[in-house]
């Protein structure tokens, strides 16, 4: 199913921070990508990577004040769509074309001096999916994975759970639906579980206790799964799915900056 195209809301400029418009293409097919740059004055640059229906303005998560206090920080950002989202062209199907839509704002970041060392992905949701089996196949300096889910068909069933649909319809029809959207949009299950073993830079896993897509023992199975001795895992009371920024910005932004600072630096130093 062909993901809606959501109208941007705000702009940085709402919130007076000194914002670059990005254009870039995606890494392989060349599809036009737009975002914001955001500078900082730390050597790291964080990519926010947003949900599978959104777009880089995510209410939900607060995408325009968690790039504020970022930017407060010292870190620079740079928030964009993925294709089919926001101002991006082409069709938005969810978790595909990660290779090609993160690549292309990986190699826009090295356009702009960045190795790889000192780009950092923060992914919420669906894109804290993209962004581990991204990361599983590429080099990075870091990972945020807020709300990460730990396969395909829980996640499927759980949404279907939340719609009112009985589970066992989901898992049911999930055989006839991956063959068709294979077929269709050349798509190809990939589950997070199965790829945290090979991504090598550090990661922070993040779930909100009060998450109704993703139990804490799920998180736990991927940080256990996870290979680098800098991880970390935080979980954060009285926060729903992908809302702990909202409800704890002060305790969020110490943490990255601190895990970025810290576990992070230290093991990229290596």
């Amino acid at each position: 199913m062909e993901i809606p195209h959501l109208p941007l809301i705000y702009s940085p400029a709402s919130l007076e921070l000194a914002d670059e418009d990005a254009s870039f293409h995606s890494r392989g097919d060349g599809v036009v990508l737009k975002g914001w740059y955001v500078p900082g004055i730390k050597d790291y640059v964080i990519m926010i990577v947003h949900g599978g229906f959104q777009n880089r303005v995510d209410d939900n998560v607060d995408t325009l004040g968690l790039t504020r206090a970022l930017v407060k920080t010292g870190y620079s950002v740079l928030l964009f769509d993925l294709r089919g989202r926001g101002e991006s062209e082409g069709k938005g199907q969810s978790l595909s074309n990660i290779e090609l839509d993160i690549g292309g704002a990986v190699d826009y970041l090295e356009g702009r001096g960045y190795s790889d060392e000192n780009i950092c992905i923060l992914g919420f949701c669906t894109g804290a999916a993209s962004a581990c089996i991204f990361a599983s196949q590429n080099s990075l300096g870091a990972l945020i994975l807020d709300g990460c889910f730990i396969d395909v068909p829980t996640e499927v069933a759980r949404q279907a759970s939340l719609l009112g649909l009985p589970q066992f319809l989901a898992y049911f029809f999930m055989p006839g639906g991956l063959f068709f959207t294979h077929v269709l949009y050349d798509y190809d299950m990939v589950n997070p579980i199965d790829v945290i073993h090979d991504v090598a830079c550090p990661i922070l896993f993040i779930h909100e206790q009060s998450d109704e897509l993703i139990t804490w023992e799920e998180t736990l199975k991927l940080f256990r799964a996870a290979v680098n001795p800098a991880n970390e895992v935080w979980e954060v009371s009285d926060a729903q799915h992908s809302q702990a920024y909202r409800t704890h910005p002060t305790e969020y932004i110490e943490k990255v900056d601190t895990f970025l600072s810290s576990g992070a630096k230290e093991t990229m130093a290596k």
